[in-house]
């Protein structure tokens, strides 16, 4: 008997990678508003965007094309080490996380300063794309997520990988 493919068929696994269910991650964001991944579940495609030192450009570039990424059912979930006041004004979740924890709840053990890290997840939590640039990943642009929006947007919403027969 095949024991990893008998615990693969017991329900969503979570994890970091394609494929995976990404953990149900707390946080509150620079409005105050206490929220977690499974607060979407079922409703929205995610872009999480973990920042480090390297990246406050993509979140901006997302904020532009916030009304293509509400088309396609998205919401981004931007984590950054500080809030500046230009993540103020924009139309998505920011969260301001200047010691790591929340960083650090989305992580599969790294170590070191935390990178650009971003995950884009279909309505259900799965894992269609993921960038680390300490892996040396290149940084995704706008267009290039909303081309894996698209797609995901047209997968099939009423299925959810751990009610898939195994």
């Amino acid at each position: 008997m095949d024991v990893a493919k008998e615990l693969r068929g017991k329900g969503p696994q979570y994890g970091f990678e394609r494929g995976f269910c990404l953990p149900d991650v707390e946080f509150v964001t620079i409005g105050g508003i206490r929220k977690r991944l499974s607060d979407f579940k079922g409703l929205k495609n995610l872009v999480v965007i973990l920042t480090g030192e390297d990246g406050n450009g993509l979140p901006a570039a997302l904020a532009a094309a916030d009304a293509d990424i509400k088309r396609h059912d998205g919401h981004v979930i931007a984590v950054l080490p500080d809030a500046s006041p230009e993540a103020l004004r924009w139309p998505f979740d920011v969260v301001a996380d200047p010691g790591g924890a929340v960083r650090r709840q989305f992580s599969s053990g790294g170590s070191g300063e935390p990178r650009l890290t971003v995950f884009l997840t279909d309505r259900w939590g799965e894992v269609m794309f993921v960038c680390r640039t300490e892996r040396g990943d290149p940084v995704p642009d706008a267009a290039g997520l909303l081309d894996w929006l698209r797609f995901v947007d047209q997968q099939c919403p009423e299925c959810f990988p751990s009610e898939w027969p195994a």
